[in-house]
């Protein structure tokens, strides 16, 4: 309730001379009406959806513009997906493609908004008798005009009193023809609407949006309707329909194709292409003189940084050097040792320090080929065995250490951690094992292996057998250089099968 109170005020702040406040206040009214008689679990849910959207800014959708309904309704049939399934209405039952399809063979839109609408229509028949009548009536009169237009195609030397009929009819079918295959090429308002309704759409589909939506208007207001038309009047003899009268006189407003013109009227075409957004609002008869201000402040403050370039290539000593423009960030530079320095900002400031902070306990590893090449590793659970076979990793692949002397490595093979991938019929325990047999077949004896709990898939005994052989055959057949981390007590016996080669070490959190 309170983010719809808030919306109140905030409009009583920033529109109180315009004439649309009364009717913005009486929407979000209606909201808060339609939030009240809703069950306590969708209230619930509605909650949650707004604290979540609420963190990327986009809270508010569900207060401008938004309107609620329940799942069932009186006016539409309710199809569950077994009907939609075995009665092919969305794709066919032999490939699962729409072609076949009820939808596939119905589907004659000419724009990707109304195929859209089409699908739902489709999917959620009508049961409200009054709007399957307005809609058959509808349909019933763009047919008759679709006749008429083709046979007056065939029809010459007509008298004067029937011309009016077999002009004026035809002349509504070929409008809205000529409406729907131009919008066809246009892009998806529906979505170009939602994406300026978010303030996420770019200058240029704002103003793509908007010429479509003026040129549909000024076409379709060639058919004269107003409303509280007079019925003996030739202008209501074009459009018979109740349904098609409203949605043609909704497209073709005063107030949709004026508020079109007068936004296009303001925004520099041009500029909007070129992604100029500093002159993309055109500035005339004193109008916006905010953004001219903000227009004089930018110019000052891009005269500034570009006075810098001079400073840089001195530094840099690079006098070619330029400004460039990425994604539209503007006034970078670009530097050809920028990843080296960022290894020298690395090695001063550790990356587990920089977590950890005073936490962190520096952790010493010595492996060497001709003498101890293996460390078996063990400890309680939270006792920093990561925090000594991570890093190890980390040094060997970055050189981050404090100071290291390192083995030229041909590869680093891991196995850590629990997974599977139930729904690719693959355990946890033959995710190990495919990874250790991996590991046993790629390395050689210039790679390091770290494995991390080996065997914990299965049952005690077998999980140590496995993990006792993976280790011996590392150790005899590789003689690669292994950080060996487990919690089977037996592991740490065949150091007496390799003196001298294998190290015992204990991990304990003080």
């Amino acid at each position: 309730m309170s983010l719809y109170e808030n919306m109140i005020e905030d409009n009583r702040g920033d529109n109180e001379k315009q004439t649309t406040e009364a009717k913005e206040q009486g929407s979000y009214h209606l909201a808060i009406e339609g939030v009240i008689k809703m069950p306590d679990l969708a209230v619930e849910a509605l909650a949650l959806t707004i604290r979540h959207l609420k963190q990327f800014g986009f809270d508010r959708m569900l207060c401008l513009g938004a309107s609620f309904r329940p799942f069932s309704s009186n006016m539409e049939m309710n199809l569950s997906a077994n009907t939609l399934q075995q009665l092919e209405v969305l794709r066919n039952n032999s490939d699962g493609s729409e072609s076949g399809s009820l939808l596939h063979i119905m589907n004659l839109t000419l724009t990707i908004y109304g195929s859209r609408l089409l699908r739902h229509w489709v999917t959620h028949p009508l049961r409200d008798r009054n709007m399957i009548s307005a809609r058959l009536d509808a349909v019933s009169e763009i047919a008759e005009c679709m006749g008429s237009y083709k046979d007056s195609q065939h029809v010459s030397g007509l008298d004067e009193d029937d011309s009016e009929v077999a002009i004026v009819q035809p002349h509504l079918y070929h409008l809205l023809s000529t409406v729907l295959t131009a919008l066809g090429r246009s892009p998806d308002i529906e979505r170009g609407i939602t994406r300026i309704f978010h303030r996420t759409a770019t200058a240029s589909e704002f103003i793509a949006v908007f010429q479509a939506i003026l040129a549909a208007g000024k076409r379709l207001k060639r058919l004269c309707i107003r409303e509280g038309h007079n019925y003996d009047e030739v202008g209501s003899k074009t459009v018979k329909s109740v349904l098609l009268k409203r949605l043609i006189l909704a497209a073709s407003s005063s107030n949709a194709v004026g508020n079109a013109a007068k936004l296009l009227s303001t925004l520099n075409k041009e500029a909007a292409e070129q992604g100029d957004l500093t002159n993309l609002i055109i500035i005339s008869d004193d109008q916006f003189p905010e953004v001219a201000r903000a227009r004089e402040a930018v110019q000052f403050a891009k005269k500034n940084l570009d006075s810098l370039i001079g400073m840089y290539r001195k530094q840099l000593q690079r006098r070619n050097l330029e400004f460039m423009s990425v994604s539209g960030t503007t006034h970078l530079i670009e530097l050809p040792l920028d990843c080296l320095f960022s290894f020298a900002t690395l090695l001063k400031n550790k990356v587990l320090e920089t977590i950890l902070q005073d936490n962190f306990v520096r952790n010493d590893t010595n492996l060497h080929a001709d003498k101890e090449y293996c460390q078996i590793i063990t400890g309680p659970n939270m006792g920093g065995k990561k925090l000594l076979h991570s890093p190890s990793c980390s040094y060997c692949l970055d050189g981050s250490a404090l100071s290291a002397k390192l083995h030229v490595l041909d590869g680093i093979h891991t196995r850590m951690g629990a997974s599977d991938s139930i729904q690719q019929g693959r355990s946890t325990f033959l995710e190990e094992l495919s990874e250790a047999s991996h590991i046993l077949h790629k390395c050689t004896a210039q790679s390091l292996v770290i494995i991390d709990e080996l065997g914990r898939g299965t049952g005690t005994h077998d999980g140590g057998a496995i993990a006792y052989a993976t280790l011996y055959h590392l150790l005899d057949q590789k003689r690669c250089m292994v950080l060996f981390v487990t919690h089977y007590p037996k592991i740490a016996e065949i150091k007496t099968e390799f003196p001298g080669s294998v190290g015992g070490h204990t991990m304990f959190h003080i």
